[in-house]
């Protein structure tokens, strides 16, 4: 389901907003939220990030971890 803002008619993205789950505009960052009925047509994610390279360290961890 995809829904456009009022404002500016750009997409509204899921988003979490003080623990709550809203509808948020990235150009104009109107916040909407989101009803109960439509909260399941949503997928709502959460990026983890971590120090670049790091990946290669555990890579190399991970090979040698029968050692």
């Amino acid at each position: 389901m995809v829904e456009f803002c009022d404002n500016c008619g750009s997409i509204l993205m899921p988003s979490k907003h003080k623990g709550k789950k809203v509808l948020v505009c990235n150009l104009c960052n109107k916040i909407i939220p989101l009803d109960e009925d439509l909260k399941d047509s949503y997928i709502f994610s959460e990026e983890i990030e971590h120090p670049e390279g790091e990946e290669f360290k555990n890579l190399i961890k991970m090979k040698n971890w029968r050692k």
